[in-house]
């Protein structure tokens, strides 16, 4: 695959012209090998040979319409049997969840969606499950409207032998209306539907139902005062989690949607409320955020939620000494089993703070602390649930210019304790990391000459088992043909110990080259090699890999 791109071209970049490219495309090429002694049970990390080819781009035509572009696709063959195994059409190589394909032109107010895509109205309905199909949203003036179809999931023939348990075919409906705008202040009403196709496959997937359910939700977003944000929301969801399930059920708010949704005798229907108000000044910043999930209640449209609970989250920032000191952090408390629907109850509390302080213009220094607990009340042994997770970082660097050269010291220090109960052996189980790392560059300002020196050292103390490594490495990098060519070589060198073994040695070369053929086409090429001597933890085993790695990208 070539690019070809003339000087005029370069040239004449800044003049006007009716139509315009924006965006990237880039071809990619990954090269992996490798040999073992005494190392059977190695598996490959990398495929053998991977292509990739990802453009994300925009044709403009004029100042109103626009087709943004987005390809990301692969030679990777899927490692799942289908239904029917025929000739792979053109359809099913776009349609391969390892590709990524998306035609969306716009004009004005109104936008269309053909291929990948991915929905995204609110916090409660959908936003996170890609659906291959066609969309439309229209926002003229303050009306809102969008709707999707497509499909979120191909159809797979379960293989026991291969231990895959298989999937329906799975297609979402999607759709929303209301006043305001998109990105801005708006009340919409969203529908959102999802449906496994049960005859789909031959064999029904091994452990998996087929499932169909209905959200609908009203959802206000709205600014005040220009700094304070609010968004409501307060969804229903109907929910059938088994359609093979040839129960009845006799509740009439759950019958009365017979007509849109099968129901039987594994249907729920429940409901959940989020709210969060956000009030963000030049200097300071304030918001909180409460959430309920009923324990029946599914927004369709996420692929996971966890039911049951109660959230009460609150967060704030400010900046302090001319914006030389910011501090963010949030705290929130989550209680489940609201319904007594488990046999214990919870609560977990998850807070996070960070603290960033430009002390000097050369010195800097960065704080970040992040927790997280868990404990229900069950009085069953095995049934009692407690952790905590704690960790803090510290980073920090410093930078100072002499006449010749220009130097950057960084260090950072990271401290995680995870604490959890065994009900085996009846007591706390404790697993610590400490890592310290520490990196100087130097950079020659009378040559484009970089080198850097890295060490890093990393303690683990776990349950089955603690180690320890020491790393330490090389870089270097060098401009030439008028900073067209850029060679750099890097080396690192570890050992890991472990109490009771002999030490493990593993020394990684990466070579880089770097060529910039015009302002906006690049191309890079990357080897990178690994050798692992292992002690007497892996007898004789050794493990040699080679990496290499190619990419031509062009920029409009």
């Amino acid at each position: 695959m070539g690019f070809h791109v003339s000087k005029a071209q370069d040239e004449k970049e800044d003049k006007k012209s009716p139509i315009q490219v924006t965006g990237s495309v880039g071809f990619y090429y990954d090269y992996y090998s490798y040999t073992q002694e005494n190392y059977a049970s190695f598996r490959p990390r990398y495929p053998e040979n991977l292509l990739r080819l990802n453009a994300q781009m925009s044709i403009n035509f004029g100042k109103h319409f626009s087709i943004p572009i987005s390809v990301n696709v692969t030679n990777q063959d899927v490692i799942y049997n289908l239904p029917s195994v025929p000739e792979e059409s053109a359809l099913d190589y776009i349609q391969n969840p390892a590709n990524n394909i998306s035609i969306n032109p716009k004009y004005k107010w109104a936008q269309g969606f053909f291929g990948t895509q991915t929905p995204m109205y609110t916090p409660l309905t959908t936003g996170d499950i890609p659906i291959f199909g066609v969309g439309l949203e229209i926002n003229p003036g303050k009306f809102i409207l969008s709707a999707a179809v497509g499909k979120s999931q191909r159809a797979i023939e379960p293989d026991i032998l291969l231990n895959i348990p298989g999937a329906y075919e799975q297609s979402i409906i999607t759709a929303r209306i209301g006043v305001g705008k998109i990105e801005g202040s708006k009340f919409t009403i969203n529908v959102v539907r999802v449906r496994d196709h049960k005859n789909s496959v031959l064999a029904n997937p091994i452990g998996i139902e087929p499932i169909e359910g209905l959200t609908i939700s009203p959802y206000a977003e709205f600014k005040m005062f220009k700094k304070l944000n609010i968004r409501t929301e307060t969804a229903g969801s109907i929910f059938t989690k088994d359609l093979f399930n040839n129960g009845v059920i006799d509740e009439d708010y759950i019958t009365a949607v017979e007509d849109f949704i099968t129901v039987n005798a594994s249907t729920t229907a429940d409901f959940s409320h989020n709210t969060r108000i956000d009030w963000k000044g030049d200097k300071f910043q304030l918001g909180g955020e409460v959430q309920y999930i009923g324990p029946g209640f599914l927004p369709v449209g996420y692929r996971f939620v966890e039911r049951d609970i109660l959230d009460y989250k609150v967060n704030t920032g400010m900046k302090l000494f001319d914006n030389k000191v910011n501090f963010t952090g949030s705290f929130g408390i989550r209680t489940n089993n609201l319904n007594d629907t488990k046999l214990s109850s919870s609560e977990r509390i998850i807070s996070n703070a960070n603290l960033l302080a430009q002390v000097t213009e050369s010195f800097s220094v960065n704080i970040n602390y992040s927790n997280f607990g868990f404990k229900n009340d069950a009085n069953i042994l095995n049934q009692r649930i407690e952790l905590v997770n704690n960790s803090i970082t510290v980073s920090s660097s410093y930078t100072f210019k002499t006449e010749k050269y220009m130097h950057l010291i960084t260090g950072n220090v990271a401290l995680t304790s995870f604490e959890q109960f065994d009900v085996v052996s009846n007591a706390f189980a404790k697993a610590e990391n400490t890592t310290y790392s520490i990196n100087y560059n130097i950079s020659f300002l009378e040559k484009p000459l970089s080198i850097g020196l890295q060490g890093i050292y990393l303690e683990n103390q776990l349950p089955t088992g603690d180690f320890t490594m020491l790393n330490y490495g090389l870089i270097a990098s060098y401009k030439m043909l008028d900073k067209k060519l850029t060679p750099s070589i890097g080396f690192n060198f570890a050992h890991v110990d472990v109490p009771g073994f002999t030490t493990d040695y593993r020394k990684n070369l990466n070579l880089r080259l770097g060529y910039k053929l015009t302002k906006k086409l690049q191309c890079k090429l990357q080897y990178r090699y690994t050798n692992f001597r292992y002690g007497n933890s892996k007898p004789g085993a050794a493990l040699d890999q080679n990496r290499v790695q190619f990419s031509i990208q062009q920029r409009f």
